[in-house]
């Protein structure tokens, strides 16, 4: 029961519904493994058939490592490269990124005072609740 109390949303333990899981399966990529596994359950049913049901779990491992899935699975996307577009944004993060690590960087010797420079500035609002 503690995996119910902990999938819950406001108290209300989650109970998965023959529609969410129907919808859930279909929102999968299975793809990719249900080609593997037509190819390779007749494989793995020839050995057992061999060996009358007998079969070490080894053997069956050593004829897996052995076979090849090229041109069973889907070839990849290409690689997309995209250049980098500056805009205010970026070179704002940038600039603090790099004026921060030069500042941490530079601890061990006096270049900078430390009291003197904002990398940051901090808001402190105060809760009336009075």
């Amino acid at each position: 029961d503690n995996a119910s109390a902990s999938s819950s949303v406001n108290g209300v333990p989650f109970l998965p519904t023959a529609d969410w899981l129907e919808d859930f399966k279909d929102s999968m990529p299975m793809e990719t493994v249900t080609r593997l596994l037509q190819h390779l359950v007749p494989v793995v049913d020839e050995i057992v058939a061999q060996k009358s049901g007998n079969v070490d779990e080894q053997e069956i491992l050593n004829v897996l490592d052995e076979m090849t899935m090229v041109g069973l699975l889907p070839v990849p996307h290409p690689i997309v490269i995209r250049k980098y577009q500056p805009n205010q944004y970026t070179a704002l993060w940038f600039t603090a990124f790099m004026w921060g690590v030069v500042f941490l960087r530079n601890q061990s010797l006096p270049l900078f005072d430390g009291e003197c420079i904002e990398l940051f500035q901090v808001s402190v609002q105060d809760d009336d609740d009075d």
